[in-house]
């Protein structure tokens, strides 16, 4: 139920500053906090004037009580009527666009400014527009009796002149300037614990998820991949792959979002990147049935970027593609090129993009309802990596698609550049005669620290495990190893720490430091380089990789 406290006519634009007045001192009265009432006596004087100028006045009626729009919540209610021609085009109004080309600003505005809004119109009909401005929920509940006061003092309050309210407006401009201040240091430090718990989160993923993958490869390396639990194991392993891809997007959003990336570029054959994409894709493209189509221009085209991060961003699109086309088709990359810059489309025949969503489709966590499972549906950071990392490097990103039901397009445009290819080099001819080393291996992570040794032991090498830094040492004096991996994070000391101590342990001896962590920042890095490790891999360990590095070992 809701109470009239007081109605005021709206007769000219002189008038504007005795409501804005009446706006206000029942804002104080019934405990609406600074930036409330600045948005409540805004909205009221733009509703207000727009009643002066399309409908030459109209009156202004103040009502509070039971809130429309919260349930056990009260509210003040401004209600400015007019008997105007109506409000013609009304939705087209209120989305922003007035009909003769001008911005809609008053009735948008308001409705952005107050907590309820709602609009009443008709040809010759005239117009209703009713605003709401809840009222804290800790103050109490306004009595018949309380109301029947407040009504009292706001009859006896003196009008302010139109110089007051100058005065008045000026000073209620300087306290929102400072509350929307103050709130956007904290959106600001809020953002920040949220990217530290995004990284944080990421990092604690990743050491089960290492334990996992090494495990599998592992059970792949021993044949038990190919006997009795063989589905079971690759179906294991495909959702660890998932896994690992959410958890990698996780990091890289939350060091896109911070600036963060180092991008060490070089120049590229767009096609190889495809292909490169296409190799990181093929197991989702398999899994689900699609077949790619790859389209290139006659002369090769080139562009200067990380190789590495160009991968991941088609790889991103093609895998959001296959994700989203829920049966067996086709999907089409093609690549065009001009003399200033290279064109990447990738095209499905899947579900397609609803109109509305469509200019949110790059936002941090934007997900659309699907007619797949939500469980496919991913963390909806994937496509902010793509446009982060585009941009990045000099380029644009967009999306097309004409509905469900009606396919997705995605085109990406980078540079063109005309500059020599780095020299290629033979991998085979590189690569030195592979010998048995001596691997120590230190990790907190039992589970993950056992299944690497059994790999490496499985590979020639002779490994000893140690659980904390302390007994790394220890092993050490006795083991002489030539290899140590060492875990980052231990619970007595930092594996950069360990490293330091092994290195002195040496005496000069060759020893080859790998540093295993599920950080991967620059920071992290650079301390690694500063503590003498050699090689530095995230996990989950890149066991390929690790080999190859041995094999480079005399």
């Amino acid at each position: 139920m809701q109470h009239r406290i007081l109605s005021t006519s709206i007769a000219s634009n002189l008038s504007l500053v005795a409501i804005r007045d009446r706006a206000r001192q029942i804002g104080e009265l019934f405990g609406l906090d600074d930036l409330q009432r600045t948005r409540f006596v805004t909205a009221v004087s733009e509703i207000a004037r727009n009643a002066v100028q399309f409908a030459g006045g109209g009156t202004l009626t103040f009502l509070v009580g039971d809130s429309s729009e919260a349930a056990g919540v009260q509210s003040i209610v401004a209600q400015i009527a007019d008997k105007g021609p109506g409000i013609a085009k009304l939705d087209q109004i209120l989305s922003g666009v007035h009909p003769e080309g001008r911005p809609g600003i008053g009735l948008t505005g308001s409705r952005r400014m107050a907590d309820g809004f709602s609009v009443s119109t008709g040809a010759g009909r005239g117009t209703t527009v009713t605003l709401e401005m809840l009222l804290p929920r800790d103050k109490p509940r306004l009595t018949l009796d309380k109301l029947s006061v407040l009504v009292d003092q706001l009859t006896r309050r003196k009008a302010q002149t139109p110089v007051e309210e100058l005065e008045q407006q000026n000073r209620e401009m300087l306290i929102t300037l400072g509350e929307l201040r103050r709130k956007q240091t904290e959106l600001e430090e809020a953002d920040v614990r949220k990217n530290e718990f995004l990284a944080m989160l990421a990092h604690e993923l990743r050491n089960p998820l290492a334990a996992v993958s090494l495990a599998l490869e592992l059970a792949e390396r021993g044949g038990a991949a190919h006997g009795a639990y063989g589905d079971t194991l690759a179906l294991i392993g495909r959702q660890t792959a998932q896994l690992s891809r959410m958890v990698n997007d996780l990091l890289d959003v939350s060091r896109l979002t911070r600036g963060k990336v180092d991008l060490h570029t070089e120049v590229a054959r767009i096609d190889e990147l495809i292909v490169g994409a296409l190799e990181m894709t093929a197991a989702e493209l398999e899994r689900r049935g699609h077949r790619v189509t790859t389209i290139y221009p006659r002369d090769v085209a080139l562009v200067r970027g990380d190789v590495a991060r160009l991968k991941q961003v088609f790889s991103n699109i093609l895998h959001n593609a296959a994700r989203y086309t829920s049966e067996p088709d086709e999907i089409v990359v093609t690549v065009g090129a001009t003399d200033t810059e290279v064109t990447i489309e990738v095209c499905d025949r899947g579900i397609g993009i609803e109109p509305a969503m469509l200019p949110r489709v790059f936002d941090l966590f934007a997900q659309a309802s699907t007619a797949i499972g939500r469980q496919d549906a991913g963390l909806g950071i994937g496509l902010t990596v793509v446009k982060r990392l585009v941009q990045d490097h000099g380029g644009s990103v967009r999306v097309e698609s004409a509905g469900i039901g009606c396919g997705t397009t995605f085109v990406v445009r980078l540079p063109r550049v005309y500059e020599p290819l780095p020299d290629e080099v033979n991998p085979l001819a590189a690569m030195p005669q592979q010998r048995a080393q001596r691997i120590l291996i230190v990790d907190d992570n039992r589970d993950a620290a056992e299944a690497l040794e059994a790999l490496l032991t499985m590979g020639g090498h002779q490994c000893e495990v140690a659980f904390d830094g302390a007994s790394a040492f220890e092993v050490a004096e006795s083991f002489t190893p030539s290899v140590a991996v060492i875990d980052i994070g231990l619970p007595d000391m930092t594996g950069f720490e360990v490293a330091r101590g092994l290195r002195e342990k040496a005496r000069g001896r060759p020893l080859c430091l790998v540093a295993l962590s599920g950080y991967t920042t620059p920071d992290f890095r650079q301390s690694a380089d500063e503590a003498g490790f050699d090689h530095y891999f995230a996990k989950p360990m890149p066991i390929d990789d690790l080999y190859a590095r041995l094999a480079g070992l005399s």
